[in-house]
């Protein structure tokens, strides 16, 4: 289970959000967990709310004015919900400083309250995205995961099958790898899958006949990317008895559903004679088509439909 301390948290981003300790620094170990996001009520960040638990509340102005206009005894219930219950820490925005009576309850549960020199507003902004890909469901994939055309396509099918041999091809058309073999996915967002490599597998891609190659060597930097999020899946297959297409309007294609997200998968058949590369360039680019509504097997068979109509229509209307 993907796991986030307060304390790293605050040395990961102290010096981007100019981060400080205002109290509650016993409570340092304490850990966000992605089980914690699937949590009904349960939000991640945000600007303080005492009826929507959010396991990180942040404090602007117009919270902290809120809390020292309060009269003494409000003030200390007040204090003492926010650093209670589901809360994780505290974190004080727009350089104020954190309340005292913040503090003395911070410091009681040892609740971790944190400060900053940036608004509240750039605060959450900041430390929702990195929060959720900490956090994020991880799981792992075979294959090949590339770059192609801004667009982040993992190569699957079985092995031996050509998947190294096809990304070699396709990073020597210009386009960049991120992880051979063995591909570490993680949710990220709602509806968005990110690809990365394990560290020890990084820039190196297997080919058989060559050994290991390492790719940023060989093709300089703007060859190997560091991560992407997965849009497509092209799946290579060997047909039995070899490749003799039925219907060649079909298509085969599909979705695959990773960590609760369905992926557009396309399936390409191996055969003598048939340039992988260039048919993945060509699924990429119908992918990108069907992303903005436009679907070229559809418009063909629409096409090919109102012409038959015409010419039917024609010959009723020729005279007998």
């Amino acid at each position: 289970m993907p796991r986030l301390s307060v304390q790293q948290l605050f040395d990961e981003r102290r010096e981007r959000l100019g981060l400080a300790w205002a109290a509650g620094t016993a409570g340092a170990a304490r850990e966000f967990t992605g089980e914690m996001l699937h949590r009904p009520g349960v939000g991640l960040i945000g600007h303080l709310n005492l009826i929507h638990t959010l396991l990180a509340q942040v404090l602007g102005p117009r919270e902290v004015d809120y809390i020292e206009k309060l009269d003494a005894a409000s003030r200390e219930q007040t204090a003492a919900r926010i650093v209670g219950g589901e809360t994780i820490c505290v974190i004080v925005g727009d350089e104020l400083k954190a309340p005292a009576v913040l503090v003395e309850a911070a410091e009681r549960a040892g609740t971790p309250l944190l400060t900053s020199t940036e608004p509240s507003q750039h605060l959450i902004n900041v430390l929702r995205p990195y929060m959720q890909q900490e956090l994020g469901e991880v799981t792992t994939l075979h294959g090949v995961f590339l770059d192609v055309l801004e667009i982040g396509v993992l190569i699957t099918g079985d092995s031996s099958i050509g998947k190294s041999e096809l990304a070699l091809e396709l990073i020597s058309r210009g386009h960049g790898l991120v992880a051979d073999d063995v591909v570490e996915l993680q949710q990220i967002g709602p509806e968005t899958i990110q690809g990365r490599c394990p560290p020890m597998l990084r820039d190196f891609l297997e080919v058989r006949g060559l050994g290991v190659l390492n790719i940023r060597s060989i093709f300089g930097e703007t060859a190997v990317r560091p991560r992407k999020a997965l849009r497509l899946i092209v799946h290579l297959d060997m047909p039995e008895g070899g490749y003799e297409p039925k219907d060649r309007l079909a298509t085969r294609a599909g979705t695959q559903d990773i960590l609760g997200v369905e992926i557009p998968t396309v399936t390409l058949a191996v055969a003598p004679g048939r340039n992988l590369a260039v048919l993945v360039e060509a699924a990429v680019r119908n992918h990108i088509l069907l992303t903005r509504g436009i679907n070229s097997t559809r418009e063909f068979i629409a096409r090919q439909e109102a012409a038959i109509r015409m010419e039917s229509d024609g010959r009723d209307e020729a005279p007998g």
